[in-house]
């Protein structure tokens, strides 16, 4: 288990630091952030102090060599528009989103488990066909048309006049927090949906479900007892690897709901040209999706000893 383990962390470190030389290339490809472009006129000897104060006077890989060490440091670099440090910027947005990415999971969870047991078990009824439309409308609509919708919707423009107005007297976090994240879960929930529906048809069909039937156990008893804990393993794993996924998807999300999270302040430094901060950002998201892609192959080779010495 220790060498698969070693052999696992070194390859993350290795998707890292590629992840890392392509993103630097494509930061390098994209031109000088301190040139003069439309209006912004910057003076020739003005671009050669900024270029020497942020280090950019060097070599590429140098430049990428610099950035890596004081990445092992915890120096993330200072922001070229506030010349604020990147890791205080983070250190606000980082949470933001974390609470943005937990609500949207909660609710992955819940109406995809939900729907797919409710599918699953009332199998061809009007309950399956319900939740197999829902899903794939969910599915095939892209995130930002969601949030465009569910935006206009709550706000009065189409529907529900009384209701923005009744939930933000109430709770001020509903049209922060509450909309970005629904919208965020929604094609997450319906892929759950699906992979609950599907495992739990299958476990539903194993031998040990029809003898915990002939036992006389109630239907309540079989379903949750037995066919739940088997057919959730998938729907974990999936849940696992979607953190990474959700916060890609939070880049259009907070931007569309102006939410002051990781993915918008993403947004606004691509804008800016801004390479401190989309190097912190990217690099900070490349390291949870390797990360937790590492522990879910760490915890299935710890389930089943096959997968290690494979």
């Amino acid at each position: 288990m220790g060498k698969f383990v070693i052999r696992r962390l070194a390859q993350a470190v290795m998707v890292v630091i590629a992840a890392t030389i392509l993103l630097f290339i494509g930061l390098f490809v994209l031109g000088d952030p301190f040139s003069s472009s439309g209006d912004k006129v910057v003076p020739p000897a003005t671009q050669a102090i900024l270029r020497a104060k942020f280090g950019m006077d060097q070599s590429l890989p140098m430049q990428y060599l610099t950035y890596l060490g004081n990445l092992f440091t915890g120096d993330l670099g200072v922001d070229f528009e506030q010349r604020r440090p990147v890791a205080d910027m983070l250190s606000t947005a980082v949470p933001a989103t974390a609470r943005l990415a937990l609500i949207a999971i909660v609710l992955d969870v819940i109406i995809g488990v939900a729907a797919g047991i409710i599918a699953a078990v009332w199998r061809y009824s009007i309950w399956d066909v319900l939740v197999t439309i829902l899903t794939t409308l969910a599915i095939g609509v892209p995130t930002f048309v969601i949030g465009i919708w569910l935006r206009q919707a709550v706000s009065g423009v189409w529907f529900f006049p009384q209701v923005p107005r009744t939930f933000t007297d109430l709770a001020p976090w509903y049209t922060e927090v509450l909309l970005p994240a629904i919208t965020l879960a929604i094609i997450d929930a319906a892929f759950i949906a699906r992979l609950m529906r599907g495992s739990m048809l299958e476990v539903l069909r194993a031998d040990y479900i029809r003898t915990a039937r002939a036992k006389g156990l109630s239907e309540r008893t079989v379903i949750m007892k037995h066919a739940f804990r088997n057919s959730i393993i998938p729907v974990v794993t999936y849940v696992g690897i979607s953190i990474g996924v959700l916060l890609g998807g939070a880049i259009i999300t907070e931007t569309i709901f102006q939410y002051n999270g990781v993915g918008y302040l993403l947004y606004k430094s691509i804008l800016q040209n801004n390479n401190p901060v989309i190097m912190a950002i990217v690099t900070f998201g490349v390291l949870v999706y390797v990360g937790l892609s590492m522990l879910v192959d760490i915890l299935y080779a710890y389930l089943d000893p096959r997968i290690r010495l494979s």
